[in-house]
């Protein structure tokens, strides 16, 4: 299994699976891991998202849905 890479843009499960409040089908960006947690990954709206500058999440990989790879192609599938 290949980890979320930034630039890919994800779906979030629905909650309360997740404690962000987004909604399941506002597609998000990676914007990079966080550091010492190499489970976390740092989410971002994207650049046409009103809430652009001034939203941004750590999530964990188990908190992403679905993933769509943008740039170089990869493959992920979520834990059930």
């Amino acid at each position: 299994m290949v980890d979320p890479q930034p630039y890919d843009q994800v779906l979030l499960h629905p909650a309360p699976a997740h404690a962000h409040g987004i909604d399941p089908t506002t597609t998000l960006v990676v914007a990079d891991t966080v550091d010492d947690q190499p489970d976390a990954h740092l989410l971002w709206h994207l650049d046409t998202h009103p809430d652009h500058h001034d939203w941004a999440a750590a999530v964990a990989t188990g908190d992403i849905h679905t993933i769509t790879p943008t740039g170089d192609v990869h493959t992920w599938t979520p834990s059930p």
